[in-house]
């Protein structure tokens, strides 16, 4: 019986998959419970004398942004940010957005975002890298915050507006012409090929190859960048890895399931 009972238990060991195949390769980064493992801070001047976390609230698997905060008050941005740098992955975030907004962004859409492959950090402002913006309607937007990358866009469309919150910036465009866009110091958005938010949730998923990346919104691809770079000092250099962030701007936003993988051969080019 003992015997029998060992021989079982080889079996079940044999039959079971390794723990990293049961997850599809898959790494929590929210580990569902807390914001234990991100360091938090403001990305605006604080308003009060409430440190960052109070701009987060976990609450059943999921990070709510200004959980206590009245509609229309004004209020700071802020982020979590991992601890650990990573490149060549493929990070998965879903969201939902909630009903209120915060001034001074009370005209504007819903916004919120991810910033990956973060190599310089800036007090009381978005460290520099690369976002993937998630606004209302405007997912899969790309910000180059200080740095510099290459994307297709339509026929004609070369030039950003000065202001980037503002409408008539380039839109990527498979098979268009490609441009290099960003500078040193400045903020500087290319919109989105088409918008395939719809109502509650939804999902994000960065795919990234060394100073490549695809944003896809709902398991479609939105946004190609090629030829990412930092500004180093005297000059730009390839970007193909950094801390990862997301951040709380100006609107209500519940975000959950966020995860990460190494990248594979048969994910999206």
């Amino acid at each position: 019986m003992e015997g029998r009972a060992v021989l079982l238990l080889l079996a079940g060991c044999l039959l079971a998959p390794p723990a990293d195949a049961a997850t599809g390769g898959w790494t929590a980064l929210f580990n569902g419970h807390d914001l234990s493992n991100f360091d938090i801070a403001y990305s605006s001047r604080p308003v009060d004398g409430r440190p960052a976390s109070a701009m987060f609230e976990v609450k059943d698997g999921m990070v709510h942004t200004y959980p206590g905060q009245v509609a229309g008050t004004p209020q700071p941005s802020a982020y979590f940010q991992t601890r650990k740098a990573y490149g060549d992955f493929v990070l998965h975030i879903e969201y939902k957005w909630g009903d209120r907004k915060f001034a001074p962004r009370m005209n504007r859409l819903k916004d919120a975002g991810l910033v990956f492959h973060i190599y310089e950090d800036a007090p009381f402002s978005w460290p520099r890298g690369i976002e993937c913006q998630i606004e209302d309607t405007d997912v899969a937007d790309l910000w180059l915050i200080s740095s510099r990358a290459d994307v297709m866009v339509k026929d004609g469309h070369y030039h950003p507006h000065p202001d980037p919150l503002q409408d008539g910036q380039p839109h990527y465009a498979p098979g268009g012409q490609q441009r290099t866009f960003g500078d040193h110091g400045k903020y500087v958005r290319i919109r989105h090929a088409a918008n395939l938010e719809h109502p509650g949730w939804n999902s994000v998923d960065v795919v990234v190859r060394g100073d490549s990346a695809v944003y896809l919104v709902n398991g479609l691809p939105d946004m190609r960048i090629t030829g990412m770079k930092k500004w180093t000092g005297s000059g730009w250099a390839p970007l193909t890895e950094g801390k990862i962030l997301f951040q709380a701007e100006f609107a209500e936003v519940w975000y959950r399931n966020i995860k990460i993988r190494p990248v594979k051969e048969s994910d999206p080019r």
